[in-house]
């Protein structure tokens, strides 16, 4: 199974669909994928890959959905889209695209096209809308908009049929706020003087339908209080009732004022959509000339007569200035019909021309002084006269693309009578894009259209600068200033689109992707990324226009003679590595293929015959594999190239590196192997961690590595918190068989070596555990720790007398709190070295240790006394023993003892 089933069942299922229930269908990855019996994964890739090229298009619901685009719009409505979110967004799109009510607004696809796009958004909002705010001046068409608004709801299915609409003209009651509020609000019978009975507000009259409230600048701070409160959960209390009530209604606001000085901010921050309605002065002409045959086809049905208009009315009208918008034209188009009435009562055909108007009038359009002569003959409009009788979009943007397209279509029927080769197609195609795009970049421009555009150009630049790095190409200057006229003026003919048939529009772009596979690929990741950055998506004719003018300016592509394509299992693996290789040379020398896991070896094949069947490889295709399983490819795809193909396993990026320095040097595909194995031989290196030489110490033991551990354990346990050395226990067997050549030796800086047995190596200390614990070895001790400071040195001698002695006493004690009774004789050790400034070896501390805790539980258990007959009873000693005993203060007072003189006595000879 190839894509082209997958593609072909998309089609068919998609034709087969029938009502608006599309996520019941046979349209998901996995339905296809059991109906087609191939893996699901491939299925899905295939689907994603025809969403791209635009074929078909995704709704991302879960799970997702595909459709064939062009089967969806001959059955169903038009899609502008590759991916929809949700099937919300797709209905959505289905009612805004199938609704006409907004064209009765003029502008509605030109100068007003964004604004009802907003109206639009805001009405299919969920939950009821978002209300939004109309701003323009008197007579600009609010009201009618509002009305369009209501009828748009109501066709679409977003209210009912019967649907309520009232209409508030909020300045009418600017003097009687109190009014104004008891007419939106409603009130309670009783709430003020008159209110006979209960009132129901417009508000709440106007549930499930809509409100239009114009002049809403009139609205006081308490209404605009209330009525925030109402948008934020549908709430409100009618005037004089505490009782809370609620209304689901959309609301349209409208005003002439500056909404910032009119509104409490609070209230503005509950309306997000701000709709400018341009005045006339501001519409283009063609919109003018709409809006003038528009109401005469409106007098023409009032009057029920034939008029004859003459080009000297229509001329003045298309170039007067009307201060009151639109509602003043209306009204000068229903005086100059009634004037001309009043004075041709029995004819049947009325003729409007400057002897059938009033004086008043007939000064007004003689006043002004440049007539652009837009009509040169009368004018005949009926009752039953359409706007497109008389008014074309003809603006000349339009009739460019709409002749190009035309020659389009022209060129591709001779082209399938073969009458021109493919060759000739393509330049005549490009030449006609050239041409079109060129004219509408020279098109004389406003200063506000060469703004927009200069903004358009910045954007566009940061955009195809992104688009060279990552496809290796190089486009001349002029395309981004075309591409940014083009889009900027795209709106003017974006109603008319599509200009190419279905049909056409396949052809052409079936052919563009045969023979063009770079200059589309380049403008689909454009597009892609210009819908992203600028909210623009342009349809299949428009791509295939710029593809063609992208072909005129001959884009310079970095890319080798011989094909290479690398091929990988895994989420990213090829392309990754064909990205490195690619920007290495600053050229596109590998294509690259991510591949799911499980796809099989025939699946493989197809996706490469065709890329074979897309590019040109007649110069040689090589393959770099990561799974010997593939290199059977050859032989299968060699047909099909008519040239030789390489391909080699183990693919790496050394491998793509060099293998792509030899394609670009044009090396002869028979000799890229033979290198590749010559070349890249296998080596390896083992690098350790430095940790930048921290200091180690070693501890051995004769009795094995678990005698080692615990001299270790013993050190680390000592070690002061402000020190920073390691400690590590090794066999002695292990470091006499290999000396300073272990991996320790590189990663540290060995100080020196503590145990049981001397392994004798020069230049590194050894201290016997007897010396360090009995406090003999200070030179040794000194040396191996001469990276940490003495006290810090003193710190950890006195730390392992310790933590000896609570090893000792942990077997000896039986009532005191070893720990707790360590630090008091600690405690009492220093001060005894700070009083007699003497300094006490550690035999002398663990003695000290083991006796002062003895005779501490021995006192309290009143177990026997211990007896120190001493000879040598002198003042000199007997005033130490008194100090001694005041040393000992903070000892006896912990345990309420006393300490026996006889002790005191055996401390004096232990010290001293």
């Amino acid at each position: 199974m190839s894509k082209i089933d997958v593609q072909n069942l998309l089609v068919d299922n998609t034709n087969n669909l029938s009502g608006e229930k599309f996520e019941g269908a046979s349209l998901t990855s996995e339905k296809l994928a059991v109906m087609l019996n191939i893996a699901r994964n491939t299925v899905s890739q295939y689907l994603n890959e025809l969403v791209k090229e635009g074929f078909a298009f995704k709704v991302k619901s879960r799970p997702a959905y595909f459709f064939a685009k062009e089967a969806f719009e001959n059955k169903f409505f038009k899609i502008d889209k590759n991916i929809f979110e949700n099937f919300e967004e797709l209905t959505m799109k289905q009612s805004q695209t199938s609704d006409v009510t907004f064209d009765q607004f003029v502008g509605s696809h030109l100068s007003m096209k964004q604004g009802i796009d907003q109206i639009k958004s805001c009405v299919h909002y969920p939950n009821g809308g978002l209300p939004f705010m109309l701003f323009g001046d008197t007579g600009v068409g609010k009201s009618l908009l509002a009305k369009l608004t209501r009828d748009y709801c109501k066709n679409v299915g977003l209210v009912a049929e019967d649907a309520p609409f009232y209409e508030l003209n909020c300045s009418q009651y600017y003097h009687n706020q109190e009014l104004l509020s008891s007419i939106l609000f409603g009130y309670k019978k009783g709430a003020f003087t008159g209110a006979d009975e209960d009132h129901v507000g417009l508000l709440e009259a106007s549930d499930g339908g809509v409100l239009f409230l114009d002049e809403c600048h009139r609205l006081g701070p308490e209404s605009q209080e209330k009525l925030f409160t109402f948008l934020d959960n549908g709430s409100f209390t009618r005037v004089g009732d505490n009782q809370l009530r609620y209304a689901k209604v959309r609301i349209i606001f409208a005003t002439t004022e500056n909404i910032k000085e009119s509104f409490l901010r609070t209230f503005l921050r509950r309306i997000p959509i701000t709709i400018n309605i341009p005045n006339l002065t501001d519409r283009t002409k063609h919109e003018l000339s709409e809006l003038i045959y528009t109401f005469f086809i409106n007098e023409a049905k009032n009057l029920d007569r034939e008029l004859i208009v003459s080009s000297w009315i229509i001329n003045r009208l298309m170039n007067i200035k009307f201060e009151d918008n639109v509602g003043e034209l209306k009204n000068t188009i229903k005086f100059i019909c009634a004037s001309a009435y009043s004075r041709q009562t029995d004819n049947a055909k009325l003729m409007i021309n400057s002897s059938a108007i009033t004086d008043d009038l007939f000064r007004r359009l003689l006043s002004v002084k440049e007539v652009d002569e837009i009509n040169n003959e009368d004018i005949v409009i009926t009752k039953n006269s359409s706007i497109y009788d008389f008014v074309k979009n003809d603006s000349g943007e339009l009739k460019v693309i709409r002749d190009t397209f035309k020659c389009f279509e022209q060129y591709m029927d001779e082209y399938k009578k073969e009458k021109h080769s493919p060759n000739f197609l393509e330049s005549q195609l490009a030449r006609e894009a050239n041409t079109a795009i060129d004219i509408l970049v020279n098109m004389e421009r406003d200063d506000q259209s060469k703004v927009g555009i200069q903004f358009l150009t910045s954007t566009l630049k940061e955009i195809l600068s992104y688009i060279e790095n990552v496809n290796y190409i190089k486009i001349k200057g002029n395309f981004v200033v075309a591409l940014s006229n083009y889009l900027y003026f795209r709106g003017k003919i974006v109603s008319e689109l599509p200009f190419l048939d279905a049909v056409s529009a396949d052809e052409l772009l079936t052919f563009t992707k045969e023979h063009l596979p770079v200059e589309e690929k380049v403008v689909m990741a454009l597009l892609k990324l210009i819908e992203t950055k600028l909210d623009n998506s342009l349809s299949i004719d428009e791509q295939i226009l710029i593809t063609y003018y992208l072909k005129s300016l001959n884009m310079e592509a970095k890319c080798s003679n011989t094909r290479a394509v690398i091929l990988s299992h895994g989420f990213s693996t090829a392309s990754s590595i064909a990205d490195v290789v690619n920007h290495f040379f600053d050229e596109h020398v590998f294509e690259s293929f991510d591949m799911p896991i499980d796809i099989s070896f025939e699946n493989v094949k197809e996706k490469m015959i065709q890329y074979i069947n897309q590019n040109d490889c007649s110069k040689g295709l090589v393959l770099l594999v990561d799974m010997g399983s593939l290199l059977g490819l050859g032989e299968k795809l060699v047909e099909f190239t008519n040239a030789p193909v390489l391909i080699m396993n183990n693919v790496t990026t050394p491998q793509a590196i060099f293998v792509g320095e030899m394609i670009k040097d044009e090396t002869d595909i028979e000799l890229i192997g033979t290198k590749v194995l010559e070349n890249l031989k296998s080596t390896y290196d083992v690098k350790y961690p430095t940790h930048q030489k921290e200091e180690l110490i070693l501890t051995v033991n004769q009795g094995g590595l678990q005698g080692a551990e615990q001299i270790r354990d013993l050190i680390l346990s000592a070690k002061p918190a402000s020190c920073n050395f390691a400690v590590e226990a090794i066999e002695l067997s292990y470091l006499e068989r290999y000396g300073k050549n272990n991996s320790l030796f590189k990663q540290y800086e060995v100080k020196g070596i503590i145990g049981t047995t001397d392994p004798k190596f020069e230049d590194v200390t050894y201290l016997t555990l007897e010396d360090l614990i009995g406090g003999s070895g200070e030179k040794a001790m000194s040396k191996i720790f001469d990276f940490i400071s003495e006290e810090d040195q003193k710190k950890l001698n006195n730390n392992l007398i310790k933590n000896l002695s609570i090893d000792r006493l942990v077997s000896a004690i039986t009532i005191l709190d070893v720990k707790q009774v360590t630090e008091y004789i600690e405690e009492f050790i220093q001060m005894v070295e700070d009083k007699f400034e003497v300094s006490l070896l550690s035999a002398q501390k663990a003695v000290l240790y083991l006796h002062i805790a003895g005779f501490v539980e021995r006192i309290i258990r009143n177990s026997e006394f211990f007896e120190y007959p001493v000879e040598d009873l002198s003042d000199s000693r007997m005033k130490t023993i008194s100090t001694l005993k005041r040393l000992m203060n903070t000892i006896e007072k912990a345990y309420n003892i006393k300490v026996p003189e006889d002790e005191l006595q055996y401390l004096y000879d232990i010290i001293f």
